[in-house]
């Protein structure tokens, strides 16, 4: 009896994660592809949305820390990285200064962004990859330039900055600190 209880208690959690999950990725499908847009909520998000928002597992979820999302409990949580550009004209006067390339759709500006986790590797041990990795990380760098680049057709130049954000620490931030610090850890001229 005792064995059946741990095991439906068990069920019973793993259903209530599953089922936390299940809504958390429809939310963030519908959430990042109809935010601005009217749909039909398919019957399995509406049942995962009624169970989610039931007063007892809500309850239990925000107790917990199931309604975070496994993200929030995920290893190696990637740092921000902000890159700048800066594009000149043939005289070397500033055209524009940027942080973004031209993105048509929101997958673009998604992807863009995923890229930065590979930056990880340019501020670790020198020693820890092959020299030739390292080079295929400044390509990387170059090429959105060029794209950069290709945008402005005034421009002849462009200089990119690659920064590390530097969080606020939560000392600094109670004591009215609130300005950002970006660290430089590479630039590069094309």
């Amino acid at each position: 009896m005792k064995r059946k209880l741990q095991l439906s208690g068990i069920f019973m959690i793993l259903l209530l994660v599953f089922t936390i999950g299940l809504k958390g990725t429809f939310d963030g499908y519908y959430g990042f592809y109809y935010e601005n847009k009217d749909y039909k909520k398919p019957l399995l998000y509406t049942i995962s949305e009624d169970i989610a928002q039931s007063k007892p597992v809500n309850i239990f979820t925000s107790y917990t820390g199931f309604d975070t999302g496994y993200g929030f409990y995920a290893p190696n949580v990637a740092s921000d990285f902000v890159m700048s550009f800066e594009l000149k004209d043939q005289n070397g006067n500033i055209l524009e200064q940027k942080n973004l390339p031209y993105f048509k759709n929101k997958e673009s500006r998604v992807r863009y962004t995923t890229v930065f986790n590979m930056f990880l590797d340019k501020i670790s041990d020198k020693n820890k990859y092959d020299k030739k990795y390292y080079q295929y990380l400044d390509i990387i760098i170059r090429q959105i330039a060029a794209h950069v680049m290709k945008e402005n057709p005034l421009a002849s130049s462009v200089t990119t900055k690659l920064y590390l954000y530097n969080y606020t620490a939560i000392a600094d931030f109670k004591k009215g600190k609130t300005s950002e610090n970006l660290i430089l850890i590479d630039e590069f001229k094309y």
